[in-house]
């Protein structure tokens, strides 16, 4: 295909974009769906034009064009518009459906290393043991048919302030980890999980796994869910400095940044949701089935929110 053949082709495309940059200002789901639909078109586009056609007058033009698109559809994100109730009903749901490989491969790091130290811990619990901090080999010796956690009433909401910190800082080092080439993220998700399998493992072991069930369970859902997003926005760092496709390693990394950092954002929200159960919840006196119910039905609506709920907003 000659450039001028491609430029035949493409041309209709192109002043449909051009058109909607010029005329259209307001910011209808319908102009927002098509004008990122013509931007991925333009960019493509782009990008072959600047493999086959590098001295042609349309790669200067696709250029500018793109760069115009990409700060119409940029300037309409749900941060900078303050949609964020909308964000976070609609558009978060959405970045995580279309970045479900990099989530998924964060989930197997984590469960191979969780399923790997439970059964070391299973079936040499001393060595479980050496895995594991002192303090909680401790504790899990000295339950009984308990609670895991014998928060009181009155410190639970210090407890619940103090779980939601701890939990916005590992998903925040999994995923800022992502910018060491993939390195930092991959070895927080398989460190956390390494020690949560192993005191998995020590648990069974001692005959204490329903109490550890019972207190995890409300909670876990939310809580290892949102590590796993936050990982997936770290990897998506990483692969975009290792493979920066067709465009520029700077232009594939902040492409990627911008992802996910909506990710990130909306893992904040749900930790603060898994920090308020883990405070309240999972330490209170409720029976162990209750707990474990109660766990079952945050896992259900939380994946329903997340592969079911779809807008045109975004």
């Amino acid at each position: 295909m000659t450039a001028t053949e491609f430029i035949a082709k493409k041309q209709e495309t192109w002043d449909e974009l051009e058109a909607l940059l010029n005329h259209s200002r307001r910011a209808s789901a319908d102009r927002l769906n098509r004008l990122g639909y013509l931007y991925r078109r333009v960019t493509s586009d782009l990008a072959v034009a600047r493999r086959d056609f590098p001295q042609d007058r349309c790669v200067p033009y696709l250029n500018a064009l793109a760069s115009r698109a990409h700060s119409a559809v940029y300037q309409t994100s749900p941060f900078k518009r303050g949609t964020l109730r909308q964000f976070l009903l609609f558009g978060f749901p959405k970045v995580f459906r279309e970045n479900l490989s990099f989530i998924g491969a964060s989930f197997l790091m984590f469960a191979i290393s969780f399923a790997s130290a439970y059964w070391i811990a299973l079936s040499t619990p001393e060595l479980g043991e050496k895995i594991v901090p002192d303090r909680f080999v401790s504790h899990i010796k000295k339950l009984e048919e308990g609670a895991w956690n014998d928060t009181s009433a009155e410190n639970r909401n210090l407890f619940a302030s103090f779980v939601m910190t701890n939990n916005i800082r590992v998903a925040f080092f999994a995923f800022a980890g992502g910018i060491i080439f993939m390195v930092g993220t991959a070895y927080i998700l398989v460190l956390n999980g390494i020690v949560i399998g192993a005191v998995a493992g020590l648990c069974h072991t001692n005959g204490v796994a329903l109490a550890l069930w019972s207190f995890v369970s409300p909670h876990g859902y939310i809580e290892l869910t949102t590590i796993f997003i936050a990982g997936g926005a770290g990897l998506k760092l990483g692969y975009s400095l290792i493979a920066p496709s067709s465009f520029t390693r700077k232009r594939t990394l902040t492409d990627a940044a911008k992802t996910a950092i909506q990710l990130l954002g909306g893992c904040v929200a749900l930790l603060v949701v898994a920090g308020i159960i883990e405070g309240f919840v999972s330490p209170s006196s409720l029976l162990p089935s209750v707990k474990i119910g109660f766990g079952a039905l945050t896992g259900v609506l939380l994946f329903t929110y997340l592969f079911a709920m779809k807008a045109r907003f975004f």
